[in-house]
């Protein structure tokens, strides 16, 4: 009897059981792969189609809280070099600024107003949202966060040593 179940442990179960594990670990592997090599070429991917979509109502957010400067100049010649942004009417503009350094006390005054460049942004029925940012950074937070719920894509430039830069969308989805 024991010779039994060792010729058919051997013969039968140990084939069996490798072509088993062979096909199993073709879908685990095939899983990991998409996991962490497939999401990252995704994400890369859908970053890159969402910074070049141009969308079909555009809108433009300037946000200046640099003291004695006006990057207004700076942004109007970045748009130059885009025909998308160049396309924008100067009614879809929107500059959100402060002509002294922030304080603590100020940030109530700023959310107003962020709040209500929002509200007109929303209400001339932009899909997308092209953000200049220049100075402190919590006024993006504040810009994140009153755009979270809206139906529009925010894509953020920040002004990097003299020039924007396109950072792509605020808010990344999970992937």
């Amino acid at each position: 009897m024991l010779d039994f179940l060792k010729f058919a442990t051997d013969s039968v179960l140990n084939p069996i059981s490798i072509w088993l594990s062979v096909i199993v670990s073709v879908p685990i592997f095939w899983t990991w792969w998409d996991l962490v090599i497939g999401r990252r070429y995704r994400h890369r991917r859908w970053q890159d189609e969402v910074s070049r979509q141009a969308g079909s109502r555009p809108a433009i957010l300037i946000v200046d809280l640099l003291p004695n400067k006006n990057i207004r100049a700076a942004v109007e010649h970045f748009r130059a070099g885009y025909d998308d942004l160049r396309a924008i009417p100067e009614e879809h503009i929107f500059v959100v600024s402060r002509d002294a350094w922030l304080e603590p006390s100020d940030a109530p005054g700023l959310v107003l107003d962020i709040q209500a460049a929002a509200a007109e942004i929303l209400r001339c029925g932009a899909d997308v949202l092209h953000y200049f940012h220049a100075g402190p950074v919590f006024a993006s937070a504040v810009v994140g966060a009153e755009f979270a719920n809206a139906g529009c894509r925010v894509l953020l430039y920040q002004n990097e040593q003299g020039h924007y830069v396109n950072f792509g969308p605020l808010r990344h989805p999970r992937f």
